[in-house]
């Protein structure tokens, strides 16, 4: 088979969209279009079909596209230059990383792309449900986020640690003095919750081995403080991501846990004040993750960009004042 036409399926599979594919490639759009009438002629399959949102996969070409990724990223790696020189790549690199880690993080990792490969691309992937899947198939070369339980299958690299402070409006009549467990228990609290589904432990989701933290929150700390001094628990509501929780606090009676660095980002444009929690809460550790397999020169220079952006952002040491 010709391998070219390889390239163009892998292209449909993960754009489904004969235009982007084209693009992708440096293609016409009919010439992908005759590439994947001898695809069909070859594998005796339609593969792809016009859907209300694009080209769906059919059962075959969703049971053979991770293997067909998987041999072309091989391939690639095998007959790929033993060195990488950064200034002359136009690669695309493909990270999945949520609305934390592109607030806090990814800014310096662009900026230093942008400065040592110019001519490189960074694609930002969403890292939901299916993400040991993107890794596997290597439509995202790696991940960063929060992690209870990482397959052996990947390597991992922790990046920094992450503690969570209590955020509300500025005007909020709770705003002024000390936050005490008792004005912190009368206010109804904003949670930051990444899950798509109901299939939550602990604040964590598991995808093919690969346990992922969708919930920053105090593991319920606050909860057990109410009951043993008698309290009734607060109201809690939920924010798909740190950025909208925040994001919702200036128009409304919330307070939020959040993580120290977005909650300093996000405080002064969103009219924010920070506070300490009276209580200890949970550190998070924020992992880089990738397959083993993947390890190309180029994605070693990127795990370097990305652990020196890391390293640049400091440490931030229980008893710092939020300001």
């Amino acid at each position: 088979m010709d391998l070219n036409l390889l390239r163009v399926f892998d292209a449909l599979f993960e754009e489904r969209n004969v235009t982007r594919a084209a693009h992708r490639l440096g293609l016409t759009q009919s010439a992908v279009s005759h590439a994947l009438n001898r695809l069909r002629f070859t594998i005796g399959d339609e593969l792809f079909v016009r859907g209300p949102s694009g080209m769906r996969a059919t059962p075959r070409a969703a049971e053979i596209g991770p293997r067909i990724r998987e041999g072309l990223l091989q391939l690639g790696a095998a007959l790929a230059p033993g060195e990488f020189t950064p200034a002359q790549t136009d690669r695309a690199f493909s990270i999945a990383a949520g609305s934390y880690s592109c607030a806090v993080l990814l800014p310096g990792v662009i900026s230093g792309v942008r400065h040592l490969a110019p001519r490189a691309e960074v694609r930002i992937r969403g890292a939901g449900l299916g993400l040991a899947e993107e890794l596997d198939a290597g439509r995202a070369d790696l991940a960063i986020g929060s992690f209870n339980a990482i397959p052996d299958r990947f390597d991992s690299l922790p990046l920094f640690q992450e503690r969570m402070i209590w955020a509300l409006r500025a005007d909020h009549p709770h705003a002024d003095g000390p936050l005490t467990l008792d004005r912190l228990a009368s206010l109804p609290h904003m949670v930051l919750s990444m899950a798509e589904d109901g299939h939550v432990v602990d604040g964590a989701v598991a995808d093919s081995g690969l346990e992922r933290r969708v919930i920053w929150d105090d593991g319920g700390v606050i909860r057990r403080l109410c009951q043993d001094r008698g309290l009734p628990p607060p109201p809690t509501f939920y924010a798909p991501d740190a950025h909208s929780a925040l994001s919702l606090l200036p128009g409304t009676d919330l307070i939020a846990l959040a993580p120290e660095r977005l909650a300093k980002i996000y405080a002064k444009p969103f009219g924010l004040k920070l506070f300490e929690s009276p209580y200890p809460v949970r550190v998070f550790d924020v992992v880089m993750l990738w397959r083993k397999e993947h390890d190309a020169a180029a994605l070693a220079w990127l795990r370097g960009l990305i652990s020196n952006a890391a390293t640049s952002l400091g440490p931030i040491a229980p008893g710092d004042s939020p300001g």
